[in-house]
């Protein structure tokens, strides 16, 4: 079930372009590993520029366990995500 959730999530965001180009994680051929890697490369042409960089890690692990379940269907449908999706 929760696999044809999240197909189905994924081609609503995808056809809708509510995606960015930067988002990582859940879309095919975009993971972690990608996300590092054009990280990574930004850095460098900014370095190679003369650029300093300052980065600041953060862990948002437990942050997404925390979502309010109300917040989250309330942000869902102003996306126009159809109702029996909601269900």
């Amino acid at each position: 079930m929760e696999s044809i959730v999240h197909d189905t999530l994924l081609e609503f965001v995808t056809d809708k372009n509510i995606l960015t180009c930067y988002q990582h994680g859940f879309r095919k051929r975009h993971s972690c590993l990608t996300n590092l890697l054009e990280t990574f490369e930004a850095w460098t042409r900014a370095l190679d520029q003369g650029f300093g960089i300052d980065v600041i890690y953060l862990d948002y692990r437990k942050a997404f366990e925390t979502v309010p379940h109300n917040c989250l269907m309330l942000k869902l449908m102003k996306l126009g995500l159809p109702d029996n999706m909601l269900r």
